[in-house]
């Protein structure tokens, strides 16, 4: 291949993608017999000039006729690169382990030391509070004082960015930021939900960081295969990996409510530890929210009307579906496979995720069933059969009103 003067590499980047013409026009090229220097701005402008000069004039790189810079790379200072939302709060350390969450917790420690070697992409799931926001900072806290480069944000706030970005036409930059780390952990994945451009964006990125090793974590309140007007490619890319739930048993509950309690100047004295379990869910931020009330308050007159566990909600939705549809209630654990149990099960299966803090491995145990797998069947094929069938939408909208008041 001969060389080539800048008009005519231009003409030929504009054949490709218009888009791109007019990025490489805000780019110094230096012209030097037959041969182009490309200068970019800054070092995430040329990343993405050689991920476009790769897929599209590779022949031209690797006979030397295209080269790119980023200008005065020669003398800049190296600086680190800019972490982003990471709240140095969150710790390993003030991370309270316990039986719901020691495997997402062992996992995401040696994620931050060892990123892209074998855990890739982590997937973290559970409800509300249980602390995959915090496990999430906790990497990259990590990760940036082992010098990696490391990018934070919510699955929304990225969806922000880039409909800003392409507003503003600085698209190029926008990948390029995302495409230059070693860690990208996204938070709050279900909120991917029906924003197809937005998705289309993340699989890009996904890909190009996943082919590099580069670590990818996410993080969202369900499994992949629940995710709702998410993309089956995306869905696919997500279980390509690890799967992890985050639950919270009752030993840790009590263990994080004295952690609170001492960070607020409060002795952790059992009576204390009992009250704020009994007026609290399975949710850390609704126990902060609960003791820092009770600094303010102390011990209410009227003693807290005491909350069913999780496990006795799941046995009372158990009950009153089967009562409803007049089975036995036994039968909803048995492997029994009629059709009509089949449906009741699903029905109650479906409401106690919808009804209660268990988590997906609980409700399993509860109805005899092997893994979460079943609980997300029986979760799809009540939401898929309640679109085509009303009478079916009816009866369990009843149910989920007259349970609400009953648990």
């Amino acid at each position: 291949m001969g060389g080539v003067s800048r008009e005519e590499f231009l003409a030929q980047v504009g054949k490709v993608d218009r888009f791109a013409l007019s990025v490489f026009r805000n780019f110094e090229l230096l012209e030097s017999q037959g041969r182009i220097v490309i200068l970019t701005p800054s070092e995430e402008d040329l990343l993405w000039v050689r991920e476009f000069l790769e897929a599209h004039f590779k022949g031209m790189l690797e006979e030397g006729v295209l080269s790119v810079s980023e200008r005065g790379s020669e003398t800049k200072p190296s600086t680190p690169f800019p972490s982003s939302n990471l709240s140095r709060r969150y710790s390993f350390s003030n991370f309270v382990v316990g039986d719901g969450n020691r495997i997402a917790y062992e996992i995401c420690k040696h994620v931050a030391e060892s990123p892209g070697s074998g855990y890739n992409p982590l997937f973290l799931y559970g409800n509300v509070g249980l602390g995959k926001t915090h496990l999430l900072h906790a990497v990259g806290n990590v990760a940036v004082s082992n010098g990696f480069k490391v990018v934070y944000t919510s699955a929304n706030d990225f969806s922000e960015e880039m409909v800003e970005a392409l507003r503003s036409k600085s698209i190029v930059q926008f990948r390029s930021k995302y495409k230059g780390v070693d860690f990208i952990l996204i938070d709050d994945v279900q909120f991917l939900s029906g924003k197809d451009r937005t998705q289309i964006e993340f699989f890009n990125i996904f890909n190009f960081l996943y082919l590099r090793n580069k670590q990818i974590i996410l993080a969202g309140d369900r499994p992949p295969d629940e995710l709702s007007d998410v993309s089956d490619r995306l869905v696919s890319r997500f279980e390509g990996g690890l799967v992890v739930e985050l639950g919270l048993d009752e030993e840790t509950k009590r263990r994080i409510i004295e952690l609170k309690l001492k960070e607020l100047g409060i002795e952790p004295t059992a009576r204390v530890v009992d009250y704020i379990y009994e007026i609290t869910g399975s949710n850390v931020r609704d126990i902060e929210g609960k003791v820092m009330k009770f600094k303010i308050e102390g011990f209410k007159l009227k003693p807290p009307t005491p909350k069913r566990s999780a496990p006795n909600k799941v046995e009372l939705i158990k009950k009153y579906v089967a009562s409803y549809f007049n089975v036995e209630v036994e039968e909803l654990s048995s492997r029994k496979s009629s059709r009509k149990i089949n449906r009741v099960r699903h029905i109650a299966i479906y409401l106690c995720r919808e009804l209660t803090d268990a988590s997906m491995t609980e409700i399993a145990r509860a109805f005899n069933r092997k893994d979460h797998s079943t609980v997300i069947n029986s979760i799809k094929r009540i939401m898929e059969d309640s679109k085509k069938d009303r009478k079916l939408a009816r009866i369990v909208a009843m149910l989920r009103d007259k349970l609400r008041k009953r648990i």
